[in-house]
């Protein structure tokens, strides 16, 4: 399919619910999504299902101004749910499915949802919860909802710029959640530097295994949104399984994976990688969190795939920054230079009213077409991060003379070593350079005297054996005296959120 036609289906005027129509119009019966069963769900399918949902929505009177929740692993269903709300109007608040009671009743509270729709095995989870969600209406997602309308274009204006239409809540690795308020605006700018700009990191007609959570932007339009627009199949998996995932790269000849940090530190834990037919890749993407250069530099050496990093945040609807197809640079070393429309800069970490020049670290800061509306409900939360037209990300990094971005760390989880700066980020990337470690976490300890030093939580390789003085040595040898790991750690696996980020709380 011509690239000019992807760009009028995901033009600077569309809305996602523009982008199913279009794409329906333009690939027709071509296969959309499959899933591990060999069902296929069509772009014209999906476009005739989402309308459904959306009229179904509309006759019980939820339409704008209704914020609805799906609560479900990846499934045509979630799908079809998650276009259709936006269909009709309302706003999609996606849950992840791994959510406890505790957590379920915040985002229900905080997103002001007045019904979620839940995939029969998880309503029991909701149904565990209906004292604290009165106002509620719980509905089990499944086709009898919906098929009984029609499959036509819902009678619904949509205001692009103005409309809250996405509310997905951040992962909360230091404490609950926040609701990010995303418009199509938002989505569609996204989009469209994934597709058109010269970091551009998805091809049309391609083959993407996608295991990534749906309910997560990284999944929803980073994957999902961009290959609807650009015609391109989705091998759609509710769950990863290594196994699964290599055999289909050789049978169906996947050419993109878009991953998570684990996943890859799991490929290079396989013995037999560099025995896997993986010639149909173009390239790996890696995003959602921080990445290990070492270990990219030893998936590269061993695969032969190169690896693309990318950058961006719910916040900023999935993406800001990619390396760019043939750059003349080590892609593992940075996150890459901004997207289409996108600027980056470093404000001082004191105060961040001072712009920092190239090469010295600070916050990374953000404006673009793809910047959330702000924070849901959290005025302080919004003062704080959104100044002066920038986006303060919370990120430490610096760019560089060439416009690259380099990411240090989060700014919260720097640890402070007698008045010291160290970078948890940094101290794992030297840890992993060890091929005994599989995954690392560094995280800072307070004594008794409330003072932090850093402490490193270490997962070997299966059949490895190594000391906490063997990973002491080499720290000292790589790093400054003040940034020395004082303490050392194995556990049987490092907690991660589904997108990959390091949940340090629980360590």
């Amino acid at each position: 399919m011509p690239h000019f036609v992807a760009e009028r289906i995901a033009s600077s005027q569309a809305t996602i619910p523009s982008i199913v129509r279009d794409s329906a119009a333009a690939y027709g019966d071509k296969t959309f999504v499959v899933d591990s069963t060999g069902q296929v769900l069509t772009f014209a399918r999906n476009y005739r299902r989402a309308n459904r949902f959306a009229n179904a929505l509309l006759a019980e009177g939820i339409g704008k101004g209704n914020v609805v929740g799906v609560f479900s692993p990846n499934s045509f269903d979630f799908i079809t749910a998650g276009y259709g709300i936006l269909a009709s109007g309302a706003v999609f608040t996606p849950f992840n499915s791994s959510y406890k009671q505790r957590e379920l009743v915040h985002q229900i509270s905080y997103s002001g949802a007045s019904v979620v729709f839940a995939e029969r095995s998880l309503m029991p989870r909701l149904l565990e919860c209906r004292d604290k969600i009165q106002d509620c209406r719980l509905i089990e997602l499944e086709p009898g909802f919906w098929e009984p309308f029609p499959g036509i274009d819902p009678a619904v204006e949509l205001d692009r710029e103005a409309d809250l239409v996405f509310l997905p809540y951040s992962s909360g690795t230091t404490g609950f959640s926040k609701g990010i308020e995303l418009t199509h605006a938002n989505l569609v700018a996204a989009i469209r530097q994934l597709l058109f700009s010269r970091n551009a990191m998805y091809e049309s007609e391609g083959q993407t295994y996608v295991f990534l959570p749906l309910y997560h932007i990284y999944g929803f339009n980073v994957v999902m949104n961009v290959l609807l627009a650009a015609g391109g199949a989705m091998h759609l998996r509710a769950r990863f399984d290594m196994d699964d995932c290599l055999d289909s790269i050789e049978r169906e000849r996947i050419t993109s994976l878009p991953l998570v940090p684990p996943v890859l530190l799991g490929m290079l834990a396989r013995d037999d990688l560099a025995r896997r037919d993986l010639s149909s890749l173009r390239w790996i993407n890696i995003g959602a969190a921080p990445v290990p250069v070492p270990a990219v530099r030893r998936f590269v050496e061993i695969s032969g795939i190169p690896v693309r990093q990318g950058y961006g945040m719910t916040e900023t609807a999935g993406i800001a920054t990619s390396n760019p197809l043939g750059a003349d640079w080590d892609i593992a070393e940075t996150a890459g230079t901004p997207m289409m429309g996108m600027e980056a800069a470093i404000f001082d970490l004191e105060l961040g009213e001072r712009k920092l020049p190239d090469g010295e670290t600070g916050e990374l800061a953000l404006r673009g077409p793809n910047i959330m509306r702000g924070y849901h409900k959290a005025p302080a939360e919004n003062a704080k991060a959104l100044r002066g037209g920038w986006f303060y990300t919370g990120d430490i990094g610096r760019i560089d003379e060439l416009g690259r971005v380099h990411l240090v760390d989060r700014k919260r989880e720097m640890i402070k070593y007698k008045g010291f700066q160290v970078l948890p980020a940094e101290l794992e990337s030297v840890i992993l350079e060890l091929r005994e470690v599989r995954d690392v976490a560094v995280v800072g300890l307070r004594d008794q005297h409330g003072a932090e030093s850093p402490k490193a939580y270490v997962m070997l390789h299966p059949d490895q054996t190594l000391t906490a003085e063997a990973i002491q040595r080499h720290v000292k040898s790589q790093v400054a005296g003040y940034k020395q790991v004082r303490e050392v750690e194995f556990v049987p696996s490092i907690p991660r959120s589904p997108a990959g980020k390091i949940l340090r709380r629980l360590l």
